[in-house]
């Protein structure tokens, strides 16, 4: 059983835009959106925007460190790594590598290496930028990756029985404990976990099972984005700003 109450928020501000998803904000105040296949990267003076039609549709874009932005394209097993401008620095085809992987995950590590998780072996590894080679840090997943997120010194995921695990960049597996379900899910570390199930949005303390409802005005958010205790919530061609207020 979850033990529940209630956070209060304070709306910020709001900011229109045109976008079909909003993908988050990075530690510069850049915020990301796609539209038509286009990745944009916004801040209040500048506008780029990156396109690669050949590749397909954007499957993920890690933006943790906006020096060095990947973006992973599922349908031609592609990622391309970004500068701060959205200029193409780096291409990756994982079918092309001397044992091919299928990414089914893959996120920016440390040390000029990627995250990533190989739907054929089930294994995770590291892929070494600079040397164009990998190796895998782990063994075989008992089950399949459900969804995952990252920093640069552990990769975390949550498999389809919503069980929460991470590994270190050293292979070092932790086990945590069952999420509740969810809709749509960001994972801000180890102890602490938003999400939205049913159009109400959650704020999860993972260590004492602790399920806080947030409390904000719009009935449904197509989707949000949590970082330095900001809530971002994208509805309807506008990005609302909301402080969290914990109890």
């Amino acid at each position: 059983m979850f033990s529940q109450e209630t956070i209060l928020t304070e709306k910020i501000n709001s900011t229109k835009i045109q976008a079909e998803e909003f993908l988050g904000f990075d530690n510069q105040q850049n915020f990301y959106t796609t539209k038509d296949n286009v990745l944009f990267k916004n801040n209040t003076q500048n506008h780029f925007e990156y396109k690669n039609v050949s590749l397909g549709k954007i499957t993920r874009v890690d933006f943790q460190n906006p020096l060095q932005i990947v973006v992973f394209y599922n349908d031609f097993n592609t990622a391309i790594l970004l500068d701060n401008q959205l200029n193409e620095t780096k291409k990756i085809n994982f079918n092309h590598l001397s044992e091919p992987v299928n990414i089914g995950a893959i996120a920016l590590s440390s040390q000029n290496k990627l995250w990533f998780f190989d739907t054929i072996t089930s294994k995770i590894g590291l892929y070494d930028l600079t040397k164009d080679t990998f190796y895998w840090i782990s063994t075989s997943l008992e089950n399949p990756i459900k969804y995952y997120h990252s920093n640069y010194t552990n990769f975390y995921w949550l498999d389809t029985k919503n069980k929460l695990y991470s590994i270190s960049i050293y292979g070092t597996i932790k086990a945590h404990t069952e999420l509740p379900n969810f809709d749509n899910i960001q994972l801000i570390n180890d102890e602490i976990a938003i999400y939205s199930y049913e159009n109400q949005l959650y704020y999860y303390k993972i260590k004492t099972n602790t399920n806080l409802k947030i409390k904000i005005a719009e009935n449904f958010a197509t989707n949000f984005f949590f970082a330095d205790g900001i809530l971002a919530i994208f509805t309807q061609n506008e990005i609302t700003n909301y402080k969290i207020i914990l109890p």
